[in-house]
């Protein structure tokens, strides 16, 4: 059994090295991308950071709404699964914006 305020701080941090992994792992090509939709090198970079944000804080909101175990199995189930759904959701909601964005190619 963990204690409350260290199943709290082990929450955090799985979920921000899970996270902080994802948007590492996105930014250069997140970074290419929005280079190329945007037009101009200030509006990618407020938008990659702007993503890079949102795919860490979201998952972070995603965990401090569940209610922390205590046993560590269900402790560490419990965060990746959130964490891994907020980062769902996070690249969802940025793959939908993208995509809407990226020019159709003409089907005449």
């Amino acid at each position: 059994m963990l204690i409350p305020i260290a199943a709290l701080l082990l929450t955090y941090a799985v979920t921000l090295a899970l996270a902080g992994l994802a948007a590492l792992v996105l930014r250069r090509p997140l970074s290419i991308l929005l280079s190329e939709l945007c037009g101009t090198e200030e509006r990618s970079s407020f938008w990659t950071v702007w993503s890079t944000v949102m795919m860490i804080a979201l998952p972070l909101l995603f965990v401090s709404i569940a209610r922390i175990a205590r046993d560590p199995t269900d402790l560490i189930q419990g965060t990746v699964a959130c964490t891994l759904t907020g980062i769902l959701m996070a690249m969802v909601g940025m793959g939908l914006a993208v995509w809407r964005r990226v020019p159709q190619p003409n089907m005449d």
